[in-house]
């Protein structure tokens, strides 16, 4: 007779088969969809005209481990921040606020963990001087 298996092992293995499989189907294979970090979103620089090139965009991320849960980011830009089941802070659409939002998010931060990375839309008013307040949480 076989022992039972541990069904937090069991568990934790369907959770991890299940992101993979939903990384794939949105086109984020090899990422890890458990750090709470969202990975570069596809973009379409070339096509759009006013994002930042392919190779230079850096969508925002959170070191959600870290997060505070201060509510700051999820004011200043609830399309971009939204809380997991943890209620820690998670990136939810890298493009879904201003870069200048995003920049006062990161600034806001008790805990410092939001990292702006660069703006997808180099058109965005002040948008140098928005990277030069950014670059210090990057």
């Amino acid at each position: 007779m076989q022992p039972a298996p541990d069904t937090g092992e069991v568990a934790e293995r369907v959770r991890a088969e299940l992101l993979a499989k939903i990384a794939a189907s949105l086109g984020m294979a090899g990422s890890d969809m458990t750090s709470g970090a969202v990975p570069p979103a596809p973009t379409l620089a070339a096509a759009a005209g006013d994002a930042a090139t392919a190779g230079d965009y850096e969508p925002a991320w959170i070191d959600s481990p870290e997060c505070t849960a201060c509510d700051e980011c999820t004011n200043l830009a609830p399309k971009a921040f939204a809380y997991n089941d943890q209620k820690q802070a998670i990136v939810i659409d890298a493009r879904g606020a201003k870069f200048a939002d995003i920049v006062k998010a990161a600034e806001k931060c008790t805990a410092g963990c939001i990292h702006p990375g660069t703006p997808w839309n180099m058109k965005e008013p002040g948008v140098e001087k928005l990277m030069a307040r950014a670059a210090k949480y990057n």
